[in-house]
């Protein structure tokens, strides 16, 4: 660390520091030469990065290819060696957990007893009971070839086996088919490919053919842009690639739905919708001679969703016979169409007439936008919908009197209703589902992931009518997250009220604060740290929804029991013609109206925060300046920030008085405010190369971070004329060192890691502070302004490495959209040679250091958890009950078998047993059973206490361990 007598404490008399000249009187062979250079792979057209050095005359080559690493020794004539990948030596990537769910229906078990819903990489399946997670089925759903790709392929669609129903089939955009034993994940890398351009739905129902009830896949698949095709496979269809072609029409398609053993197929185009009946007339003996006649009419407005409900009856010589079919309809405007005996009108209007006149519904309107998901009740009684405006209605049928459940968390995408009738599933927008009681409408089950902004494959239901706002089409800030010092296994990332509420008026907005545990893997609470409108009429006159605060700063204290957050609001510029003046432009206005607020939180232990103090115009000039960013002092409960004014100031919490007394709360507790305790000037240089005091407003980035001892303070910061780091005294303010020529264009980050400075801008240098040497830098390959907002830096302590994250844009994107990738580099701060270097599939939004671990945790744009663990150490997330063996395995059944089939032995049955189990002492050592402790630990830490199996599983895990060998027959 810099001390007080390195430098003057005189301010004034400070000087710019020169760098060391180099010593040319070292030999030659001694000098470290580095030289890069790209080429291209001849052998598969691979982009090959070669990076030498030569010392002592020997070259040391560093290939990156595809983001593979390795370092060779080679002479400088020729460079030589295999390409490795450095994943497998040191640093391993766990394999993901979590993701997006996405916008497909949740499937209850037959007994209700699970829940199983479909994510964007992966098929999950949690109890209903407990809401833990029991089996994670991984979906390889990207393909090598997906760089060439704009759009990925993404799951369409999830549905229970009618005739399995241990089964679920799963069909993907590009006409892969998986059909996985979700109870055990069998079926998951044997996908089926059917020839189809683009698979739109899907739906799966029991139908008889040749005798044999099997399971019939009904696939929606697009022909051109305005027509499509319903396509029918069994199992021999799909194995064979052919299936049968039931229906083709020229409207633009969306949704597919059947119903009573296939006897009724929907199909809705964008305006019209397509109702099939089955032929019944002869018998059906193979795929072939499946035959539906279609009816079509015209909607009165766009669809977006559909359900029905279709009765049947017994005949008297055995056999079902359709007798009803109601079809209700929700719209891209807010109403719902109810068409009530389809069956019977449709066949009385086509034989009237040739042409289908427009059947007359029963309508019913509530909704503000679109109807998100809309389902008929188990008795037919009433109606559930859900949408934008995160209320459940449940509509009576006859009457039209509506009920609601208000005040969800975020916008209803998806409505299920269980096998019974006795709840409903409901997927949210914020990457969340829960399960009510269709009694007291009482969540009896809750899963949370990430739910940090995700750009997902399909458009909002939403966007099916044009709006006079654009939403948002990138993602061009980083995910804002921090960890709790005081409980590690939580982190706290900055999130919005769902995607809808985030991307809305064309800019994101986070003013949520959620608190994810990564050890259950659950979202544990919400906080509002900024205004939020999530259940009042958030849009204006005009039609665009109100613009909410974005935070863009956290920070813990050191004991964890403050957080300090930054927010910022400003507003759009089509809201500020009245306001505009002379020659200002609509920028100008919206900064000059900008309102940028420090806020400092007192943490409780049950994770609820209280606002203590609101500081409105932390950094001001004559207006609000945003604050580039803040710093926790290591060793107490101290915050610094830097902002646009020129200034780094000291935040400190001091004691309330009251009439010369301390202010106490309802418990007596002294209360406390936090206020600003220094403001440092930080000096810039002009041409003459002498330290002046800053003009405000003249920088335009800035980082500040705390040595390890909390010593000294750096502040890096960009001006006009070039960018500057300073080492101040944290103990008397004083800027006690000014180091220059570090930093090339904007600021992104400064970290301290023992003697060294880690510096963030369009390079990454590494510098020694105590040696004041240059140890090291790397160039960053894309300096585009998207790639500068989404490259981070993330410090270890434990292990004294740092991992940069730098995206990687799409060969034919110039922004973050569907398609953007990352590289992850980690370098360990003894060795400039990367100690891992990898490509992920998506967008990394935010990194940090691994709790309590050596390694990183990385959030990607799919919303899930990536864990970069050091060796042999393990992942700090959760794992499912498959994982642990604590899922009903068969050992256990096997076990609870044997002692109930023990219990019901009668006396003599065990005395024979017994002269068997002594009989079977010649074979097997004689000696009393011995369980390692460890393997007791596996049970009773699998997981937390609140997350622990019933205890009657455990029991028969322990029973499992002591049982002895079985006896002979």
């Amino acid at each position: 660390m810099i001390s007080k007598t390195d430098i003057n404490g005189d301010t004034a008399a400070l000087k710019k520091r020169k760098r060391e000249p180099k010593d040319d009187t070292q030999p030659p062979q001694q000098q470290q030469k580095k030289h890069r250079r790209r080429s291209k792979n001849q052998a598969n057209g691979e982009e090959v990065d070669v990076e030498t050095h030569e010392t002592n005359g020997h070259t040391t080559a560093l290939h990156r290819i595809n983001g593979d690493v390795e370092v060779t020794d080679v002479t400088s004539q020729e460079l030589v060696g295999a390409v490795s990948d450095m994943s497998t030596a040191a640093w391993k990537i766990q394999t993901p957990m979590g993701g997006r769910m996405l916008d497909v229906d949740p499937v209850f078990s037959p007994d209700e007893r699970y829940l199983i819903i479909t994510y964007n990489t992966s098929i999950q399946v949690y109890t209903t009971g407990d809401s833990l997670l029991v089996r994670r089925i991984p979906i390889p759903i990207t393909k090598a070839d997906d760089d060439t790709e704009l759009a990925s392929a993404h799951i369409v669609g999830t549905v229970l086996s009618k005739c399995s129903p241990d089964n679920i089939w799963v069909v993907s955009s590009d006409g892969r088919v998986w059909y996985i034993n979700w109870t055990s994940g069998d079926g998951a890398d044997r996908p089926v490919a059917v020839e189809a351009k683009k698979v739109l739905d899907m739906a799966v129902d029991a139908i008889d053919i040749g005798g044999a009830t099997v399971d019939v896949l009904l696939t929606l698949q697009r022909l051109t842009k305005a027509s499509a095709q319903i396509v029918a496979y069994d199992s021999q269809a799909l194995s064979a690639k052919n299936g049968r072609t039931l229906h083709i029409y020229d409207e633009s398609p969306q949704i597919l739905r059947t119903a009573a053993g296939g006897r009724v197929i929907v199909a809705a185009a964008k305006e019209v919708l397509h109702v099939g009946f089955l032929k019944t007339n002869k018998k059906i003996r193979n795929l072939g001679d499946l035959a539906y006649k279609f009816y079509s009419f015209d909607m009165p407005d766009i669809i977006s969703c559909l359900d029905i409900r279709a009765t049947t009856q017994m005949k008297p010589k055995g056999g079902a016979e359709l007798q009803s079919v109601d079809v209700v309809v929700g719209c891209a405007r807010g109403a719902i169409y109810m068409y009530s005996d389809l069956a019977r009108k449709l066949s009385i209007e086509a034989s009237a007439s040739s042409e289908m006149g427009l059947l007359q519904p029963r309508k019913y309107h509530w909704h503000r936008r679109a109807v998100h998901s809309v389902k008929w009740s188990d008795d037919g009684n009433y109606i559930i919908s859900g949408g934008y405006e995160s209320v459940l209605v449940l509509w009576q049928v006859d009457t039209g009197k509506q009920d609601y459940l208000p005040h969800l968390s975020a916008s209803i995408e998806n409505i299920v209703v269980s096998p019974s009738g006795s709840s409903y599933a409901l997927h949210l927008d914020d990457n969340s589902t829960m399960v009510l009681s269709t009694a007291e409408m009482k969540p009896t089950m809750y899963v949370s992931g990430i739910q940090s902004l995700v750009l997902g494959d399909r458009p909002s239901k939403d966007a099916l009518v044009r709006r006079v706002w654009r939403p948002v089409d990138e993602i061009s800030a980083p995910l804002v997250a921090t960890v709790n010092p005081r409980t590690p296994s939580q982190i706290f990332l900055c999130v919005g009220n769902g995607q809808q509420a985030t991307l809305g008026a064309g800019t994101t907005s986070t003013p949520l604060l959620q608190v994810f545990d990564i050890s259950s893997f659950q979202g544990i609470a919400k906080h509002a740290i900024a205004r939020t409108n999530p259940t009042d009429f958030n849009i204006t006159t005009e039609g665009a929804p109100i613009v909410e605060p974005t935070a863009t700063k956290l920070a813990f204290s050191a004991d964890g029991k403050w957080l300090a957050s930054v927010d910022e609001w400003q507003p759009p510029e089509k809201d500020i013609d009245p306001f505009i003046t002379g020659s200002k432009s609509p920028a100008e206005v919206c900064r000059q109206r900008r309102e940028v607020y420090l806020k400092f939180w007192e943490v409780r232990e049950d994770n609820s925060l209280q606002l203590i103090s609101r500081i409105n115009e932390a950094h001001p000039t004559d207006q609000a300046e945003i604050i580039f960013d803040i710093a926790s002092d290591p060793l107490s409960a101290r915050f610094a920030t830097i902002g646009n004014d020129g200034f780094v100031r000291f935040w400190t919490s001091r004691l309330r008085r009251r009439n010369d007394r301390v202010a106490t709360g309802p418990k007596d507790q002294p209360l406390r405010s936090w206020s600003c305790s220094w403001a440092i000037t930080l000096p810039v240089y002009e041409q003459q190369e002498d330290i002046v005091e800053a003009p405000r407003k003249v920088f335009h980035s800035g980082a500040v971070a705390f040595s390890e001892d909390g010593s000294v303070l750096f502040a890096a910061y960009g001006s006009a004329t070039e960018s500057l780091v300073v080492a101040i005294d944290t103990e008397t303010g004083e800027v006690r060192d000014v180091i220059s020529g570090m930093l090339k264009g904007e600021v992104r980050s400064i970290k301290a890691l023992g003697s060294s400075l880690i510096l963030l801008s369009e390079d990454l240098v590494v510098y020694d502070i105590v040696s004041d040497e240059l140890l090291y830098s790397f160039t960053l390959k894309d300096t585009s302004e998207a790639a500068k907002r989404l490259t981070q830096l993330a410090v270890n302590y434990a292990s004294k490495s740092f991992a940069l994250v730098a995206p990687v844009p799409h060969p034919r994107q110039d922004k973050m959209k569907r398609g953007a990738r990352s590289e992850l580099t980690v370098f360990s701060i003894v060795d400039q040679e990367p100690q891992l270097v990898q490509t992920f599939p998506q967008l990394i939004t935010s990194v940090f250091a691994a709790p309590g671990s050596s390694g990183f945790v990385v959030v990607d744009s799919a919303a899930q958890i990536w864990a970069i663990t050091e060796g042999a150490e393990q992942a700090p997330v959760l794992k499912s009950l498959a994982d642990l063996g604590m899922d009903g395995s068969a050992a256990v059944e096997s076990t609870h078998d044997t002692l109930e089939v023990q219990d019901e032995a009668s006396d003599d049955e065990m005395q024979d047993v017994d002269q068997d189990v002594e009989m079977a002492d010649d074979d097997y050592d004689n000696h009393a059973i011995v369980v390692a402790p460890q393997r007791l630990a596996e049970v009773f830490n699998a997981a937390p206490a609140f997350a622990m199996p019933p205890i009657e599983d455990i029991f028969y895990q322990v029973a499992g361990l002591f049982s002895t060998k079985p006896s002979k027959a």
